[in-house]
């Protein structure tokens, strides 16, 4: 997951040896897009791409897509192995979609799953090393810091096959039953909360009603 543009479709294309790979920019993603790849000696794998905070989609439409899919395969007993955040280390500061989009994966995954949360920086051939190793702590210090201290890791892609393949790799590989389910999964599947009610869900609710508030002022 990510905001747009964060480079989630590029990371996956070199993973799995597409054509499009290195070719630039790709259209926004606009609905869940589960992958399957074999690789020659290793596991076999689903990388999913989804779409993030755009112009294009309200972000209870970007909420609603991801939703779909994680209620409809945790209730047949598939759990994820852990989740990808992407972030391009281009961008200067961490802008208000970017903010919207953290905030509803936060929520999304819940506190129990932030272990098995690896944040992804791209881009970095955009910008000066010194300029992106800058960024990079700032992240750490700030906005990433409640979920590093409780598991979550951070990982640079290079645009490479080899990149992707060792942030892949990097999440560990558990038993079924070991694994849990988001909080979402849980909140929509087990305790039948409509994605309005779910954490992730209220984060746009407040967010829409601070905005209203202000509009009033």
């Amino acid at each position: 997951m990510g905001p747009s543009g964060s480079g989630k479709t590029t990371f996956i294309d070199h993973a799995v040896g597409s054509p499009d790979a290195g070719r630039g920019s790709t259209p926004f993603t606009k609905e869940v897009r589960p992958i399957r790849y074999s690789r020659p000696g290793v596991r076999d794998i689903v990388l999913v791409d989804t779409p993030g905070c755009n112009d294009s989609m309200t972000d209870f439409q970007v909420l609603g897509e991801i939703a779909q899919w994680l209620t409809a395969i945790y209730a047949k007993n598939i759990k994820l192995n852990g989740m990808l955040y992407f972030h391009p280390i281009s961008k200067h500061t961490m802008r208000e979609t970017t903010s919207r989009d953290f905030n509803m994966f936060k929520e999304l995954c819940g506190k129990d799953n932030f272990k098995n949360v690896v944040f992804v920086t791209t881009m970095w051939d955009k910008v000066p090393k010194e300029v992106g190793l800058e960024r990079e702590q700032d992240l750490q210090s700030d906005f990433w810091r409640a979920m590093i201290s409780l598991g979550s890791t951070i990982q640079r892609f290079e645009g490479t096959t080899e990149s992707a393949w060792k942030i892949i790799n990097s999440l560990s590989v558990s038993q079924t039953a070991e694994r849990g389910p988001l909080q979402i999964q849980r909140e929509m599947v087990d305790e039948y909360l409509p994605l309005d009610c779910t954490a992730a869900g209220k984060t746009i609710i407040n967010r829409l009603l601070s905005m209203a508030s202000d509009l009033k002022r």
